[in-house]
């Protein structure tokens, strides 16, 4: 899935020269606040038990672009729970921070994210042996998380599609694909 979205985020930059090859009388700004909303796709591996889930989550992001190639963007997210067999896993939620550098063609922007995430999930386990008994693990981590995308703008609209690694750690990734709407102010 994340290959398929850096694919497509490339193809929408390079082809995003030809739009910017045409002369226009406009001129359009990046620059300033923003609120959106994000629906993703999510793939988890817990390393340490073998286990990969999958799952829907939903993002309300913020941010600032105080420079045409630099802003800050939050992150506050909510997934849901999946099992594989015996086991169960829920991601109750994460917050992010990041800082994006963007480069813009015209009205189409691509940017990386560089920052941290917070994210709280619990796992559970069912042992059945006399009697079965679910075992469970809550866990709050902490990680460096990064992601690329590319936005359309539409004067104050603007639509995109992105790669979210909202937590790299031995024991669980936690890799997130999604499109966000959103307006900017």
């Amino acid at each position: 899935m994340k290959y398929f979205l850096y694919v497509l985020i490339s193809l929408l930059s390079l082809t995003s020269s030809v739009v910017v090859a045409a002369t226009s009388s406009d001129k359009f700004s990046i620059l300033g606040t923003y609120f959106g909303v994000a629906q993703g796709w999510v793939e988890i591996e817990e390393s340490n038990k073998n286990n990969q889930f999958e799952m829907y989550t939903f993002d309300l992001i913020g941010g600032i672009n105080f420079h045409p190639n630099l802003g800050i963007e939050g992150r506050l997210g909510f997934g849901g729970s999946d099992s594989s067999g015996f086991s169960k896993f829920s991601l109750d939620n994460y917050v992010s921070f990041y800082v994006k550098p963007q480069h813009t063609f015209g009205r189409l922007n691509t940017y990386a994210l560089l920052g941290a995430s917070f994210v709280s999930s619990e796992s559970a386990q069912r042992v059945c042996g006399f009697r079965c008994v679910e075992v469970k693990d809550t866990h709050d981590e902490f990680s460096f998380s990064y992601g690329a995308g590319a936005i359309y703008y539409f004067d104050m609209i603007m639509i995109g599609l992105e790669y979210v690694k909202v937590l790299d750690k031995d024991r669980v990734d936690i890799d997130r694909g999604g499109l966000l709407f959103g307006f900017m102010f």
